[in-house]
């Protein structure tokens, strides 16, 4: 059964959601093992794939989705760790 918990944060990486931001926010994410997703709009795609987030275009200031499969707890992580990283900050 799928408890997936969502918020919506800030695009503040220099750029966007491009190239080399794109390979350290994948690393990044994937030392969780939940399963996190990524939407803008309209489109998901899982966030430890490189080419699914470059596919999205996200432009730096854009608002995106993202889920966890997990608790709140679990999801609070996720974006605490993008956060430190520089790649996004909570609206």
């Amino acid at each position: 059964m799928f408890d997936v918990k969502k918020t919506n944060v800030k695009v503040i990486a220099k750029g966007g959601l491009t190239g080399e931001t794109v390979n350290q926010l994948t690393n990044e994410l994937s030392k969780f093992a939940m399963k996190i997703m990524l939407d803008y709009q309209d489109t998901t795609t899982i966030a430890n794939s490189s080419l699914g987030v470059m596919s999205l275009g996200v432009p730096e200031g854009a608002e995106i989705g993202i889920s966890v499969d997990g608790s709140d707890d679990d999801l609070n992580k996720v974006v605490a760790a993008l956060v430190e990283g520089g790649f996004v900050e909570q609206v």
